[in-house]
């Protein structure tokens, strides 16, 4: 409730409310890859290591949604450390939410690890960015295992978790509404998957681009205003209408 919903449920003489219990939610990422920032400085980065900023925005936006966060960091590449960081996740936690470890590589534990503990009812969508997306239980708890790449984790996360999330909230209207603006680019690469790609609003009133759509270039995100909605198997060209969704519905 925001500063005008208390008062205007003063007004009407409300003393008490009905609410909703804040989502508890335990967050950990997975890979041996990742290094933690100050841990190492960039120049002496191991070969293949990456900082890991999936946790940092993904602890962000739980919170600014009203969750309890309990966050158990990096997890190592092994079937037996995921089995235990998920049992350990699962307890007192309405949510387990992991980053990582849902595709389908020789170190990808989550999955195995899941069905080991609860169930896997959704392992993939179609979707780009974020293929790699899990739903399940561990236990009786809810699991979404997040892809790895933080585009594609950060885009998922805003599609999917949040109205998860909201819903566990008791809010009933979920779904963000697109906007129908004109295209000041061209995307001629049409794909099989549902795609969503970071734009931003330019000074005409149309929408420009981010030049590098790759699911690894976390930029694109802090430059974008919002993402365009872009159907299965449907090119674009400069002038089309297309669907804009702002991150301001996406976030909040």
């Amino acid at each position: 409730l925001g500063p005008a919903e208390l008062g205007l449920a003063a007004s009407m003489g409300c003393a008490r409310l009905p609410l909703a219990r804040r989502p508890r939610v335990a967050l950990f990422s997975t890979g041996d890859e990742l290094v933690m920032p100050g841990d190492v400085a960039p120049q002496d980065l191991p070969l293949g290591s990456i900082y890991n900023s999936n946790r940092f925005f993904l602890r962000a936006m739980l919170q600014r949604l009203g969750c309890e966060v309990r966050d158990l960091g990096i997890v190592p590449d092994s079937y037996e450390a995921t089995v235990a960081a998920l049992q350990t996740a699962a307890q007192h936690s309405d949510l387990v939410l992991t980053s990582g470890g849902v595709s389908v590589g020789e170190e990808d534990h989550v999955k195995p690890a899941v069905q080991a503990l609860g169930s896997l009812d959704l392992w993939a969508i179609a979707v780009k960015p974020g293929k790699p997306f899990a739903y399940g239980r561990v236990g009786q708890t809810h699991f979404i295992g997040l892809p790895g790449n933080p585009v594609s984790s950060f885009v998922t996360f805003a599609l999917l978790v949040r109205p998860f999330l909201l819903r566990l909230q008791g809010v009933q209207a979920l779904a963000p509404q697109a906007i129908d603006m004109r295209a000041d680019f061209d995307w001629p690469r049409a794909d099989k998957r549902r795609e969503f790609l970071r734009v931003r609003v330019n000074a005409q009133g149309g929408l420009e681009r981010f030049a590098n759509q790759g699911s690894g270039v976390l930029t694109s995100a802090v430059w974008a205003d919002g993402l365009v909605d872009n159907p299965p198997g449907q090119t674009i060209a400069q002038g089309d209408s297309v669907r804009f969704v702002p991150f301001a519905q996406l976030l909040g």
